[in-house]
């Protein structure tokens, strides 16, 4: 096996299967997607329909605990786009599901 190959399975593995909703905002356009998993360093979603998201791209996802309180925000990059998901990079590591920072 190749090195990217080893990459790609170490970061599924450590990757927890999570259902949700989640909003991907990208300057002034904004997504909500279906969330897939997570993990310490990223997560992944759903292609969100007419989707303009493309790798490297910036983006804030905002993480919804419950509808009666804030949500949390989290700074990621596009790290990974395919025909039907997206995977994020987190700018820092976040909690499994991400929590509001005291």
């Amino acid at each position: 096996m190749d090195d990217a190959h080893n990459d790609d399975e170490r970061r599924i593995g450590d990757r927890t299967p999570f259902h949700d909703r989640v909003m991907v905002v990208r300057a002034e356009q904004a997504w909500y997607a279906e969330l897939m998993d997570l993990s310490e360093g990223g997560c992944g979603i759903a292609v969100p329909p007419d989707s303009a998201l493309e790798e490297e791209q910036v983006v804030r996802l905002f993480f919804y605990e419950a509808e009666d309180k804030p949500a949390v925000i989290v700074p990621a990059r596009v790290a990974r786009v395919t025909d039907a998901r997206i995977g994020f990079e987190y700018h820092e590591p976040q909690s499994v599901p991400p929590k509001r920072r005291a």
